[in-house]
Parts: C-alpha cells; sequence; structure tokens
C-alpha cells in the first residue's frame, strides 16, 4: 500500500513537472512568435521592449509622459495575439466596435496607473507611454493570463492590446 503510494505522488510530480516544462515551452514560442511579427513591421514605427513586452508606436504621443501613480485614460481593443491582430475578445473603442458589431458604451477606461489590476503585459507594456500615443501593446501568455481561462479566452494565450491614450493625469 504505501508502495503505491510513493508511485502515485511521484507520477503526480513528473506530471506537473511536465506541465510547467510544456508552458515554458509554449511561452518560448509564443515569444519567438512576437518578434517574428515585431521584425516584420515597418521601420517607420518605434518598438519599445520592457521585460519580454514590446510596445509598436504607430503614432506618436506629444503629451505628459506617464509615471506610476498618474491616472491614465484610454480606448483599447483587446484581441488574441496570430501574427498580429487575432479574435477581438474586448474593446471600448467605438469605431472598432461599430465595425466588429461588437457592444459598448464607448466610454474611455480610467486606471491608477502602478495600483491597478491590470495584467502584468499592459503594466509593462504601458511605461513610458505619453498622451496621445496610438499603439500596440504585445506579449505572451506568460504576461497575459498564463495557464488561467479568462472570459472567452483560452489558457496561455498571447495578446495584442491596441491601445489610443487620450489623457494622463
Amino acid at each position: 500500500m504505501v508502495r503505491r503510494l510513493l508511485i502515485l505522488c511521484a507520477a503526480v510530480l513528473l506530471a506537473a513537472n511536465c506541465d510547467k516544462e510544456d508552458r515554458k515551452n509554449t511561452y518560448a514560442n509564443q515569444e519567438a512568435a512576437i518578434d517574428s511579427y515585431v521584425s516584420s513591421l515597418s521601420t517607420d514605427y518605434t518598438l519599445v521592449y520592457n521585460g519580454g513586452v514590446v510596445r509598436v508606436i504607430l503614432e506618436e504621443g506629444t503629451g505628459k509622459t506617464l509615471s506610476s501613480g498618474d491616472s491614465l485614460i484610454f480606448h483599447y481593443s483587446g484581441y488574441t495575439f496570430n501574427h498580429g491582430k487575432g479574435s477581438l475578445f474586448a474593446t471600448n473603442d467605438l469605431e472598432v466596435a461599430e465595425a466588429t458589431g461588437f457592444v459598448t458604451d464607448g466610454k474611455p477606461f480610467r486606471v491608477r496607473f502602478g495600483h491597478s489590476a491590470m495584467v502584468a503585459g499592459l503594466n509593462k507594456g504601458l511605461e513610458g507611454v505619453r498622451e496621445g500615443e496610438h499603439c500596440y501593446v504585445i506579449f505572451s501568455a506568460r504576461y497575459g493570463y498564463g495557464n488561467q481561462i479568462m472570459s472567452t479566452l483560452p489558457k496561455l494565450t498571447p495578446l495584442l492590446f491596441e491601445m489610443k491614450i487620450d489623457q494622463i493625469k
């Protein structure tokens, strides 16, 4: 009986280790795909890397630079990453909502930067953003929802957020 229990425990530990290793490989593959996509973009865009997260600046901002504790007011569209924009899963941008049939009130999202419950990828990706900036923030599931299912998103989903920074206070 004790021997069977020890074998069962060893099997459970081995399965958990394999699962963890599979996740690491998935993250690495997602990050390689993101790097490949980013390197295929026009050289007209500025790229900002921050610890595994990349911000692609589509249009430079001219206003205040975001600092911890500032209020950040923005419109966004969240997509799964699939060598660019994949499936839309969330937006508060009326133009995007109308084009895709997504329902939103169009009100800007407001957070206190550095004190909000945004996923790590957005916190890292928005560091140093400027008022008026239009950008993509792209990251692997490592900096998103990881191994959790979140609403309509499957676990281990890499994400691309299109961000339009309205105001920094």
